[in-house]
Formats: structure tokens, C-alpha cells, sequence
């Protein structure tokens, strides 16, 4: 039975909130990168993340953190019922021209921003030591996923890695996997996200398994498994014959 491993890279194989945390800061506050950063600021960024499924939310969840919100969860909520196109637009091409400008002058400062989860290692050794079948579903931009891979030495086939710019053109990750494993012939899939938004649309298709990961940035009411067990059920997703 020919089987797939689908992955999430932003908050299961990296921890990447660092990075985005910095840029947006600077978007909203004009906050040079490199100063200091305020933990209780810095922590209520991340314990919120997870309503962010699309780089377009950001637009909207920057201010409630950066300016002030008392109700961050309902006021999100609100937000987003009344979408900016044009302006979600303008802050995708800034956050991401901006992070490029990052990446290409202050390369080592960039590098150290990202780091490697342990189930990133469990991964890479499950890959090397002969199971190639393994697809990077991310709205990272392709570039940042091969330089990562790239820095731990992970010979990653860069062909298997979908970011943003084909993810964008599905209603779901779970719908882009999908027409993916009927295009490559597999009959079952195992999927793992941090985010419950991009795991709860894959109910619908009977043969892709599912794992929450709380190890990342998921919401803490959701069930959810730690990066040890995650590895547990990928390798009895494995080695079942179901």
C-alpha cells in the first residue's frame, strides 16, 4: 500500500515564531530588528499565533498585540469579517519583500532566528534512512524551507516542498493533498500541523490521518500530541497494513 507523510514546516519542524514576530513588529512599529525584544509582548505573540492560518491574518492580528487589545481571540474574530483585499495584499508583498531584504543583508542574524524542533531531526533520520515519501505542505515561501533544510545538511528533493504559491489555489491543505495523492498514486496519507484550522478539513477524506501538533503554535484546546508520540503513530502509520 503506497502511503505519503504530509508535514507542516512552521511550528513542527522549525520554530519560526522568532522571525515572524521581528518583521511584523517593524511593520507595525517601526521596531528596528535588532533591538531587544519585550518577553511579555514577545509571549503574547506567540500564545495567540494559532489564529493565524493564512499570512494574510497577520494583517489583522498585528495591531490587536502591537497596539493593544483586551479581548484578543473575539476582537481577531471580528476583524476578519470584514476583509481589506487590497490591503491584506499590500502587507503579504511587504512582510515578505521585507523578510527577503532580511535574509539576503543580515544572513547570520536570519539564521539564528529559526530552530529546529527535535521531531525535525526524527524526520530527516526517518528520510535518510529510506522513506522518501515525504511532502512539505507550508505558506512559507519555498526559498526559506530549502535554505533551512540546506543549513542541517537535509538533502531534501526540493520538488516535494509546496508552499504559498501553490497552496493559495486550494480551499485547504487537506483538499491540495488530496488531488496530490491521486495524481502520485497513494492510497493513504499522514498528516501533521500545529494548526487545527488546516487539520479539521481533512475529516472529510477518510484516508488521511491526522496529528495535532503541541509542540508548535496550536491552540491549547484542542486535542493535540507531543513531538515523541507524533513520531510514535508515523511509524505505526507505517508499518500498518490499513
Amino acid at each position: 500500500m503506497e502511503k505519503v507523510l504530509f508535514l507542516d514546516f512552521d511550528g513542527v519542524l522549525f520554530d519560526t515564531i522568532k522571525e515572524v514576530y521581528l518583521v511584523n513588529r517593524y511593520i507595525s512599529c517601526g521596531v528596528d530588528y535588532f533591538q531587544e525584544i519585550n518577553q511579555k509582548e514577545y509571549e503574547k505573540y506567540s500564545h495567540f499565533k494559532y489564529l493565524i492560518y493564512n499570512i494574510w491574518m497577520f494583517y489583522y492580528y498585528n495591531p490587536l498585540i502591537f497596539k493593544g487589545s483586551y479581548d484578543i481571540v473575539s476582537d481577531f474574530e471580528n476583524a476578519i469579517k470584514t476583509r481589506d483585499l487590497k490591503k491584506e495584499e499590500e502587507y503579504c508583498s511587504n512582510f515578505l519583500n521585507l523578510r527577503k531584504e532580511l535574509i539576503l543583508n543580515h544572513y547570520d542574524f536570519w539564521e539564528k532566528l529559526e530552530t529546529p524542533y527535535n521531531f525535525f531531526f526524527e524526520i530527516k533520520k526517518l528520510y535518510e534512512n529510506g522513506f522518501k515519501d515525504v511532502v512539505i505542505v507550508t505558506k512559507k515561501n519555498k526559498s526559506s524551507v530549502i535554505k533551512r533544510f540546506k543549513t542541517y545538511d537535509f538533502n531534501f528533493d526540493e520538488n516535494k516542498i509546496f508552499a504559498r504559491d501553490v497552496l493559495d489555489n486550494y480551499p485547504s491543505k487537506a483538499d491540495f493533498m488530496d488531488e496530490y495523492m491521486k495524481k502520485n498514486n497513494y492510497q493513504k496519507a499522514f498528516f501533521v500541523d500545529d494548526n487545527y484550522n488546516n487539520i479539521y478539513p481533512c475529516e472529510k477524506y477518510e484516508n488521511i490521518k491526522t496529528a495535532l501538533a503541541l509542540w508548535g503554535n496550536a491552540n491549547p484546546n484542542y486535542n493535540g500530541v507531543s513531538e515523541d508520540v507524533a513520531i510514535e503513530k508515523i511509524k505505526e502509520f507505517l508499518k500498518s497494513n490499513s
